[in-house]
């Protein structure tokens, strides 16, 4: 009886034992998985480590473009100040060239009446009158040159003050002009040293931004959250916006700033969103020609420009896949393409490396 009670006994230890050992193997540690929670919040941590790197090298862009338009500004408001003072000038030339004419046309009125014995409105003008008939003669003719005298006076003293007024308009059109000048230079100044400043960043900044993008695309490959779409399917809801050849990327590039990707295909190709979201702008737009802008619920903006054709109109909702234009050669453009750029919290963030980090690659 005692030798059946230990039997049971070792029997169901060795069955607790067998138990325990089958919940550890099946453990997500023991099979290489993480839990749900610890997986989404290490895809978050990279994802908002990504974000801050982007938005760093973005700020350093926009300093650049910014001081660019500020020298664009300055310089144009020198050539405008320019302008007016030469405008001011020449018009004061010419009011002193009135008043001049009309200063001798005076002293020859004068120096008339003055040969005549007479001034102009005195009474000795109507002595010697031999008759009433005469001395109303006398009368009116004194009128028509009082009323000249008068008006040529009058004519002199505009011209006078016109030529005044220009020349102190001249005067600071020009200290407009020098001081624009002067601050055109210094706003080109900012925007060189912002300009290596952006091209150094860039470089320091594309191996970090690639390495927190796969791991990120990692990270979320495990989760296992795709999207289908017409092209190359990612995770988090992300597809790529066109298929083609990737001809021209995000960053400093001829002295310039270009804000996102080139994919190459020929007229006609389909453009899909990258993400779903609400159509925010769809129609003509500077330098693009015709674009589409998407804004998507996680704050981001796409912007899809050079189309040929856009397919959405403005508050339409799309799904992420769904065609919204097609590839086009449309505004400032060399060739057939779409220009992809991505808009993250106000900042432009390379296309590139969001798609990457969504495990897309072009």
């Amino acid at each position: 009886m005692g030798a059946r009670r230990r039997l049971a006994r070792i029997a169901s230890t060795v069955v607790l034992v067998l138990l325990t050992f089958a919940t550890v193997l099946g453990s997500p540690a023991a099979t290489g998985q993480q839990p749900a929670s610890d997986l989404e919040r290490r895809i978050a941590a990279a994802e908002a480590e990504l974000r801050a790197a982007q938005a760093k090298l973005a700020a350093t862009y926009e300093t650049f473009t910014n001081a660019e338009r500020r020298h664009e500004r300055a310089s144009a408001a020198a050539e405008a100040a320019q302008a007016k003072a030469t405008r001011a000038r020449t018009e004061a030339a010419e009011a002193a060239r009135r008043e001049r004419e009309v200063r001798t046309k005076f002293d020859r009125f004068t120096s008339a009446s003055f040969r005549q014995g007479s001034t102009v409105g005195s009474i000795s003008a109507y002595l010697g009158a031999e008759s009433p008939t005469e001395m109303l003669d006398r009368a009116s003719l004194l009128n028509v040159l009082g009323a000249e005298h008068l008006d040529v006076l009058d004519t002199m003293r505009r011209a006078v003050e016109r030529k005044t007024t220009l020349e102190r308009t001249a005067r600071t059109a020009l200290r407009r002009a020098v001081a624009n000048r002067n601050d055109a230079a210094k706003a080109k100044q900012a925007a060189e040293r912002a300009y290596t400043a952006a091209e150094e960043a860039q470089n320091a900044a594309k191996a970090e931004t690639e390495r927190l993008a796969d791991e990120r695309a990692a990270l979320a490959s495990q989760a296992g959250s795709t999207v289908s779409g017409g092209g190359q399917t990612g995770t988090g809801g992300v597809v790529l916006p066109a298929q083609g050849t990737l001809t021209s990327t995000y960053g400093a590039r001829w002295g310039t700033i270009h804000y996102g990707i080139d994919i190459a295909n020929e007229i006609g190709t389909p453009i899909v969103s990258a993400m779903a979201g609400e159509v925010i702008d769809s129609g003509p737009a500077s330098g693009f020609g015709l674009w589409v802008r998407v804004q998507h619920s996680n704050g981001l903006i796409t912007v899809y420009g050079h189309i040929n054709e856009s397919l959405v109109s403005v508050g339409q909702q799309v799904s992420a896949g769904q065609q919204i234009a097609t590839i086009g050669n449309r505004g400032q453009s060399t060739g057939p393409h779409l220009h992809f750029e991505v808009h993250q919290d106000g900042s432009k963030i390379d296309p590139l490396i969001w798609l990457r980090s969504h495990g897309i690659d072009i």
